[in-house]
């Protein structure tokens, strides 16, 4: 556990202390008995975390995935394993925040159970519990012939809890966010301080009942001193700091206590980066393209994998009166799309005209992606573990460019998107096939493939016979271009991977772009036009 200078920088003596006391433990206000809440908590704080933790070297690790748990940076890599339940868990890579002090690891083998991760937003005021190892509490701190707190004592490495409420979200850079808590005199049963080295544990947080992981011990409130000008300096678990000078060197007074505190990084402002490292997926593909009929009609395929009786829910829209392009009504759009949903054997699931008479009208608006228009498409369904296409077409057998859209909107621990389809007419100048990707992974290569030639060999009429293909970032900047995938200076990877095409004029592109928004063209060379499949594929 690091000490923090309050409302400053790291001290140098901090970073010292940091260095002399590479310990873990859990200060409680109640009592200094060393053999205090070292089993799991009972009663109202049953299952409150302890159930979650694991033995990372000499501090703690939570599973938060079947084959990740997250510790603090800070800690260093203190093993190559983490015993978790009995079992040892062999680590294979690990992850760093670049904005926080989070670390996940990823293990070879696979975790039973995982703690669930708190995503609100409403942290303060929540009662928390906080699990550390090692440190006793120590002698007593006076000032004044009055107890004030009390030192950090030996370490033992034996794992303990204790309880707090958070107090404030605190901006802490480099830390990023951090859940602070108090360590009143007058606070909870088992009310609990933290000890230098007790990073890597986890702050479970009960929400409605179910405590969830909120938080990664990360600093204590310190250097404290006895002297004006730096003097006589200690660090302790204080629950009233009056009569000391404090971590800014100002002498603290007044009427009442002033307690020091505790940090921990805070989960709930990092999910987008932790499901980019245990959850890597596509999140979003969308294909703009003219819609004809027959075989010109736009197509999105997506598949659903996971165990059985896992499911995932999605958001399907078929967009065309709002398009635009530089705030200007594209010309020549589809007027009034409409969505269908077929699984795997071609039957319809759903279908949808106008978004607002979806029986999903109300949650499509909440999670901010209802149409700009209300004559287009938008459908909601959570869908078991399989293969399924979503096809836009005009009412009415209208034609125009339009755009198809499918979102992942499940949560951590479910089934996931794998890949990620489009099929659409490819003309020229703006009505090209283009595709928008969002993408949450650290880990895992993104594959994309141009199809056209190939598509005839399938029995699709006036398939492009030469599709070039683009990758652009969110910018617009060129990020890779292919024209025939044998071409790629990684084409040996390509089929290795098991991703060659069929026909040596299509095209694909295959890198590690890192989490992001992306836009893919596919063009006819030489302006040439036809139909052409866009698919997206992460690949380990």
């Amino acid at each position: 556990m690091k000490s923090r200078a309050r409302g400053k920088g790291l001290l140098v003596v901090a970073c010292l202390f940091s260095f002399i006391f590479a310990a873990n433990g859990i200060i409680l206000y109640r009592t200094g008995d060393p053999t205090a809440n070292t089993t799991a908590a009972t009663g109202s704080l049953l299952n409150s975390g302890w159930q979650y933790e694991g033995i990372f070297g000499d501090y703690l690790g939570t599973p938060i995935a079947p084959h990740f748990f997250i510790t603090a940076q800070h800690i260093g890599f203190n093993s190559d394993k983490l015993v978790y339940r009995g079992a040892n868990y062999t680590i294979t890579n690990s992850f760093d925040d670049e904005s926080t002090d989070l670390r996940i690891f990823q293990v070879a083998q696979t975790f039973s159970l995982f703690a669930p991760v708190y995503t609100g937003s409403t942290e303060v005021g929540k009662h928390l519990v906080v699990i550390g190892r090692g440190k006793q509490r120590g002698t007593a701190v006076t000032s004044s012939g009055n107890l004030r707190g009390w030192n950090w004592g030996p370490t033992d490495t034996v794992q303990r809890w204790g309880e707090n409420v958070v107090a404030a979200i605190k901006p802490r850079p480099p830390g990023g966010d951090q859940i602070y808590a108090l360590f009143d005199k007058a606070g909870l049963p088992n009310e609990a301080h933290l000890a230098n080295g007790d990073s890597g544990g986890g702050v479970f947080l009960n929400d409605g009942g179910i405590w969830k992981l909120g938080g990664i011990n990360y600093d204590v409130d310190g250097s404290f001193y006895t002297g004006p000008n730096g003097t006589g300096g200690f660090i302790a678990a204080l629950f009233d700091e009056r009569g000391f000078y404090n971590p800014d060197r100002h002498f603290v007074s007044g009427s009442a206590p002033i307690p020091s505190g505790f940090y921990a990084t805070r989960i709930s402002s990092r999910i987008a980066w932790i499901n980019s490292v245990v959850e890597p997926r596509l999140v979003n593909i969308s294909t703009r393209a003219t819609v004809g009929v027959g075989d010109q009609v736009t197509i999105a395929g997506f598949i659903i994998v996971g165990t059985p009786g896992q499911s995932r829910r999605v958001v399907i829209r078929g967009i065309g009166s709002s398009l635009q392009v530089g705030g200007i009504p594209l010309p020549g759009r589809l007027a009034n799309p409409l969505i269908e949903l077929h699984n795997a054997t071609g039957a319809l699931l759903a279908t949808n005209d106008s978004w607002r008479s979806s029986a999903q009208a109300s949650e499509i608006q909440n999670i901010g992606v209802a149409p700009g228009d209300d004559r287009e498409a938008a459908l909601a369904a959570t869908l078991p573990v399989g293969a399924y296409t979503a096809v836009l077409r005009g009412v009415n057998g209208s034609a125009g460019i339009g755009l198809i859209e499918v979102y992942d909107i499940g949560t951590i621990g479910n089934a996931r998107l794998l890949n990620l389809s489009g099929r659409a007419l490819v003309r020229t100048g703006d009505n090209v096939l283009i595709g928008g990707l969002i993408v949450h992974s650290l880990s895992q290569r993104l594959l994309l493939r141009a199809i056209g030639p190939d598509l005839a060999a399938r029995g699709v009429t006036g398939a492009l016979q030469n599709p070039v293909l683009e990758l652009h970032d969110s910018n617009g900047a060129l990020i890779a271009s292919n024209d025939n995938w044998q071409s790629a200076a990684n084409s040996s990877a390509i089929s290795a991977a098991g991703f060659a095409p069929g026909d040596f004029r299509d095209s694909v592109i295959f890198l590690r772009p890192g989490p992001g928004r992306f836009t893919t063209i596919v063009r006819g060379a030489g302006l040439t036009t036809g139909v052409a499949l866009l698919e997206a594929y992460l690949v380990d």
